[in-house]
């Protein structure tokens, strides 16, 4: 394990989701809202882990596959999912999640690095985790998730 994490996030208060068994956060600050499935417009030739453009009252953003850009094993078939509308600095993304959790409180001293054998590629993604009643709440960088390689900030250390 690496030094001393330092997690930004304002308020200390996290939305946490879930992908297939795991539990996720993301900074409350980071979400313009939550909403349940909702129709995808498809884009030809778009990257595999963008599942197509949402439509939220004229505003046009894509959606990201959070399991497919994680390379978590995709979602069962008929299986419902939510979308957390995430605001990053260059833009709105809907992240498509399994399901929504609660808002939560997990301040800046209860979160450490992530462990060495959490493979790089995830690094990008995952900035930290955080043990909490019984589980580990992985912290999610939202600036990270939009384009076609990895980029940006957003609840990063």
């Amino acid at each position: 394990m690496r030094g001393r994490l330092e997690v930004e996030s304002e308020s200390g208060r996290w939305v946490t989701f879930f992908l297939a068994d795991e539990v996720l956060a993301v900074r409350v600050e980071d979400v313009q809202e939550v909403l349940n499935q909702q129709p995808l417009t498809p884009v030809p030739l778009a990257p595999g882990h963008i599942l197509g453009l949402l439509n939220l009252r004229g505003q046009i953003m894509p959606a990201v596959d959070l399991r497919k850009r994680l390379g978590f094993p995709p979602r069962p078939a008929g299986k419902a999912s939510s979308l957390l509308v995430v605001k990053t600095a260059e833009e709105l993304l809907s992240v498509v999640v399994d399901d929504v959790g609660d808002v939560m409180e997990l301040p800046q001293p209860h979160w450490k690095p992530p462990p060495d054998t959490l493979p790089e590629h995830h690094r990008t993604y995952i900035f930290g985790i955080c043990p909490i009643e019984g589980h580990v709440v992985l912290g999610l960088r939202a600036g990270a998730l939009g384009g076609d390689e990895p980029r940006g900030q957003g609840g990063t250390p």
